[in-house]
């Protein structure tokens, strides 16, 4: 028989004790569930999203589960291809609310997490814990307004333990294929050095076009001020990176970074390309423990070929989280092609949607196949063809 734990909702971070929510969190090592990156996004996304953030407690009043939840105005526009995109703009001159739907989500609404925001502790019974998910979840939905509920981001080892969500009318797909460098190589020129000698001549040729232009770098951490740099023209670099992504969810405003800057001061990263005093290219990455993530990218593509930009930038942000210790530069999503290059290693993450109005029930039903990839993922093999860089 399986065990009912109580849930308390919170409607802010600060609202939450926040060594509880560290303690229960602790074993699922994940950085996005430190409560000053929740409050980044929070405060970054407040005008697109409401949270809730949730702790599951056992009879004893222990945490053996926490979570954030989020109802977001997903934009189908962004997720649809160029040609739908620009139809979507020219429908919403008249209609503003044209392909946009309220999601409830188990997580946030920040794809490049590319990581769950669930953590379970150790010893939990897991019917205990999806019976609570679901009830929380349809409770959250049917009050906010929302039609559909999505479980995202879930790592091969998590989605294991999360298919139980079947009985409760969850259909899982595939979200994305995630990559990953593994090594604890302490320095990027370790790393440099592991490589073969054809992938070394890239990086120098890559290099060689970076001096030619006559760019500079400059790491910094968001203690440097780092909120100040993402002025409306920076901001536009990530929104040209975002117009050419093959999935698109949401849209980070300038605010995001200058939150990440602010609320992280010490872990949140940032690799500026300059071509004189202008900025030309930027990544924003997040610095653990043992572990690295590179966030968001934004680059002027006029000087992309030239330059090889892309590359560089994203090689600079490697750079920038490659110190002694870190065993994991978690690469994200997407550019397939570029990460399977530089040495990354990646698996297929999963979702779980589900609808909960019965019209909703049966078109999802019906439809779930067309509108997602429904194959397992466990031994697929990764995706192929050219990075839309």
């Amino acid at each position: 028989m399986s065990k009912s734990y109580a849930c308390e909702l919170y409607r802010s971070i600060d609202d939450v004790d926040v060594d509880e929510w560290r303690e229960v969190c602790r074993s699922a090592r994940n950085m996005y569930l430190d409560p000053r990156f929740l409050k980044a996004v929070e405060l970054s996304f407040a005008v697109k999203a409401q949270f809730w953030y949730a702790v599951y407690r056992d009879d004893a009043g222990r945490a053996v589960a926490a979570t954030c939840f989020s109802r977001y105005l997903a934009d189908g526009a962004l997720m649809a291809t160029p040609l739908v995109m620009k139809v979507a703009r020219g429908v919403r001159r008249v209609l503003p609310g044209f392909a946009k739907f309220h999601l409830l989500l188990c997580g946030l609404p920040v794809q490049a997490c590319c990581d769950s925001q669930l953590a379970i502790a150790d010893g939990a019974d897991m019917d205990g814990i999806l019976a609570g998910l679901n009830e929380t979840s349809l409770e959250l939905a049917r009050k906010s307004g929302c039609r559909l509920i999505s479980f995202m981001q879930f790592s091969p080892e998590l989605a294991a333990r999360l298919d139980g969500l079947s009985r409760y009318g969850f259909h899982k797909a595939r979200s994305a294929y995630v990559y990953r460098l593994e090594g604890e190589f302490g320095s990027f020129a370790a790393y440099t050095a592991s490589r073969s000698s054809r992938a070394r001549w890239n990086l120098r040729n890559s290099l060689r076009k970076f001096e030619e232009a006559g760019l500079t770098c400059e790491q910094i951490r968001g203690r440097d001020i780092a909120d100040r740099l993402f002025t409306p023209e920076v901001h536009r670099l990530y929104l040209n990176v975002l117009e050419r992504a093959e999935v698109r969810f949401e849209c980070a405003s300038a605010s995001f970074f200058q939150e990440l800057a602010r609320q992280l001061p010490d872990e949140s990263c940032f690799t500026i390309l300059r071509q004189g005093e202008r900025i030309v290219a930027f990544c924003c990455g997040i610095a653990g423990d043992d572990q690295h993530a590179l966030l968001l990218v934004g680059l002027d593509y006029s000087l992309n070929a030239d330059a090889d930009l892309y590359f560089n930038v994203m090689f600079r942000g490697l750079e920038h989280g490659l110190t002694p210790g870190v065993r994991v530069v978690h690469f994200g999503a997407s550019a397939d092609e570029f990460k399977q290059r530089v040495g990354c290693h990646g698996s297929w993450f999963s979702l779980y949607i589900k609808a909960i109005f019965p019209p909703g029930i049966l078109l999802l039903k019906w439809f779930i196949g067309s509108l997602f990839d429904t194959r397992d993922g466990t031994n697929a093999p990764p995706p192929s063809g050219k990075a839309r860089k």
